[in-house]
């Protein structure tokens, strides 16, 4: 056990509040086991700002899964070693060493973790589940400090998905929304590629599907089936009703990518509900050999408030792994307008679709539907309660692919820097996408439709060019006449949100796609 006179480091940015919204049910027992994750780093600091030029230009190396492999095991060796130690010195159960993704997963008991890392641990109560959180800041020993990027695993409170809203149950009328196939078609998205070649990979934090409802849906758009692909095997029993938003939203996210993409690869990967099981799951997402995703689809996050420094970090780290190897992740910017559904006063915006790592989706209403079948002019997806998140980062700064652009100052304190969403499709509840739940027809609103269509746009692409494209910001960037924008709408709430108009914007991002110009944009990204 720790002496009372060991010294032990505060970790930069580890405090954590009290979880929002939730009833404290009481301290966790001390004898509870508790299995956490230490995320290691290099001593010295990063050279690069995140998302900066030098940065990404770093990051486009070229390297493949075992180089990278062979790399940090000679890197991070010494430091997994060190926690190997220290786990022995008080007593813990070191579970897994995971050099690639840099990580130490240690078990012991509630009691041990508090005096090791000074965690602080309640049991909280959110209306939908019991979940363990942590309050306060964490201490590490120092031995270990040094190499300390994180320590994910404490806390399990929630994270959220865009909550994707039903308009209409029961009927396979017009009022049940549109096919995916339709929307795409608005957008001039081909549907007759050869897209056999591609896999697309999934994160499902909870919830289950039913082969049948997607059988009926690929039916319902006379398209042929994906191969679909559980991970880990066990995660989706077919049980609905555990979650009915996850269960929601694993069919949407499965059903769009699946009626755009035929006889394609789709990879659910299946993981807790918290901030460390979606970094776990991206990390064996990108590095997955078995199925090698090209693009993974992402609906799930929360305002860049909820996340610690340190567990912002691990994320970062692992998407910038992404962008290595050249794997797309695209994420969901957020259904609750400028704010996140906060009331502090205050904007905020979705991580990790702020990442400059990542892909940010956000939501329009499209107008009516043109006499050739395209889309006619959309505006912001704002429907007073409900909209598309985007805004002005408080975390990072402003990336290399956005500096030519005149971004608004944020609401919270006048400063520029990364600018959310970097694109938009149609999310609104009108006409809303047509997809199956438990046998019935449902339409469906959110974000978290946008990012799977991107999404298909993208592995559309991939296909196409005959290798991955990695982060795409820069090519969409590079390339704005292949999207349009949307200049009409706004996303506040209170007298707090941005508005549209053209050019980029803090709504929309660049706007929607013109889906050939669009893969030709993406056709012409240099082959590393």
């Amino acid at each position: 056990m720790a002496g009372t006179s060991e010294r032990r480091i505060p970790l930069p940015g580890s405090n954590r509040a009290v979880p929002e919204g939730a009833t404290l049910v009481g301290d966790v027992d001390p004898d509870e086991r508790i299995t956490v994750v230490v995320y290691v780093k290099r001593r010295t600091p990063d050279e690069f700002t995140p998302g900066s030029a030098g940065d990404l230009a770093r990051l486009a190396r070229p390297v493949t899964r075992r180089q990278l492999a062979t790399q940090r095991h000679r890197s991070h060796a010494s430091a997994a070693a060190r926690i190997t130690r220290l786990a022995a010195e008080r007593g813990f159960t070191v579970v897994a060493t995971d050099l690639v993704a840099r990580t130490v997963a240690l078990e012991g008991t509630a009691r041990q973790m508090a005096e090791t890392f000074g965690a602080t641990l309640r049991t909280y109560r959110d209306g939908e589940r019991v979940f363990r959180a942590r309050v306060g800041g964490l201490t590490v020993p120092a031995e270990i400090a040094p190499w300390t990027r994180a320590i994910l695993g404490f806390d399990q409170r929630p994270l959220r998905t865009t909550r994707p809203l039903l308009r209409a149950r029961g009927s396979a009328g017009s009022d049940s929304g549109l096919w995916p196939t339709d929307i795409a078609a608005r957008y001039g998205i081909p549907l007759d590629r050869d897209v056999s070649s591609i896999c697309v990979g999934i994160v499902a934090l909870g919830g289950g599907y039913l082969e049948s409802d997607l059988a009926m849906a690929l039916a319902g758009m006379n398209r042929q089936p994906p191969v679909v692909i559980n991970v880990p095997p066990t995660g989706n029993d077919n049980g609905l009703g555990t979650s009915d938003v996850a269960d929601q939203e694993i069919a949407l996210d499965l059903q769009v990518l699946a009626g755009l993409l035929p006889k394609s690869k789709i990879v659910v990967y299946f993981a807790e509900n918290s901030a460390a099981g979606l970094t776990d799951a991206i990390h064996q997402a990108v590095f997955d050999e078995a199925h090698a995703p090209q693009v993974i689809s992402v609906s799930w996050g929360s305002a860049e408030k909820f996340w610690t420094g340190p567990g912002r970090d691990a994320m970062q780290a692992v998407l910038a792994d992404a962008v290595r190897l050249r794997v797309s992740v695209l994420f969901a910017s957020g259904d609750q307008l400028a704010t996140s559904g906060l009331t502090d006063g205050k904007v905020h915006v979705w991580f990790p679709a702020s990442s400059p790592y990542a892909t940010s989706c956000g939501g329009t209403q499209p107008g009516p539907a043109a006499g050739n079948g395209a889309a006619a002019a959309e505006a912001v997806w704002n429907a007073g309660t409900i909209g598309t998140g985007g805004g002005i980062s408080d975390a990072f700064p402003v990336p290399d692919y956005q500096s030519h652009l005149t971004l608004p100052q944020s609401q919270n304190d006048g400063a520029i820097r990364r600018g959310v969403p970097d694109v938009a499709c149609a999310a609104a509840a009108s006409p809303g996408y047509r997809i199956i739940v438990n046998g019935q027809p449902m339409a469906m609103s959110g974000t978290s439709a946008a990012t799977p269509l991107w999404a298909a746009l993208v592995a559309i692409a991939i296909a196409a060019r005959g290798e991955q494209i990695g982060l795409l910001n820069a090519a969409l960037y590079g390339k704005p006449g292949a999207i349009r924008g949307v200049q009409q709408g706004n996303n506040p709430v209170g007298g707090k949100g941005y508005d549209a108009g053209p050019g980029w914007s803090a709504c929309t991002g660049l706007g929607v796609p013109r889906g050939a110009d669009v893969l030709a944009a993406l056709a012409a990204v240099p082959v590393a």
